[in-house]
């Protein structure tokens, strides 16, 4: 009986290469994988215009909280400062001043505006963009002293639309006390 040498042939594969199913599936994956990375950078751009705005309320509210700190605690003088916008805004330094908030003692903007307690401070940026913010104090005497007063001033830029995009920032609470 003769045998025949069989020699060994790997035949090709009929299915070599991806099937729809696995590409399908790969296509699905990059899919989801680039609307999170895009969704990521829409609300990182939306923060950054935030933070923006947080800054500059902050920088607001210091700038009235410095011209409060700067009179002596036991005078009572009425201080006159200039936005970028040269209006003349005048600040009551006097015991008193914006309704502050129940619950956590920072100024309550949903009450009426106090006179000479409230002041609309534009701020001026770059090429000719400005931003006003309503900034509201109060003056606290120091409890059981006559030689210091508590100052909370707080600032906030009102609620915006612009271009059909609804902006808001929290308002911004900074407190000091005023002593000799």
């Amino acid at each position: 009986m003769k045998m025949k040498n069989k020699t060994y042939r790997p035949e090709m594969k009929a299915n070599s290469g991806f099937s729809m199913i696995e590409l399908m599936f790969a296509v699905g994956v990059l899919a989801v994988a680039l609307i999170g990375g895009m969704t990521m950078v829409v609300f990182g751009v939306a923060r950054n215009s935030s933070s923006r705005m947080d800054t500059t309320a902050t920088n607001v509210a210091q700038t009235v909280l410095e011209d409060i700190s700067g009179a002596p605690p036991n005078s009572n003088p009425v201080l006159s400062i200039t936005d970028c916008r040269n209006n003349n805004l005048q600040i009551t330094t006097a015991v008193g001043g914006a309704t502050l908030a129940a619950n956590n003692a920072d100024i309550d903007f949903t009450q009426a505006v106090v006179p000479g307690y409230q002041a609309n401070y534009t701020a001026c940026g770059t090429n000719g963009l400005s931003a006003t913010y309503d900034v509201r104090w109060r003056v606290d005497p120091v409890a059981g002293t006559a030689w210091g007063k508590l100052v909370t001033v707080a600032a906030r830029q009102p609620l915006a639309i612009r271009n059909g995009t609804i902006f808001y920032s929290p308002p911004v609470t900074l407190r000091t006390i005023v002593g000799m």
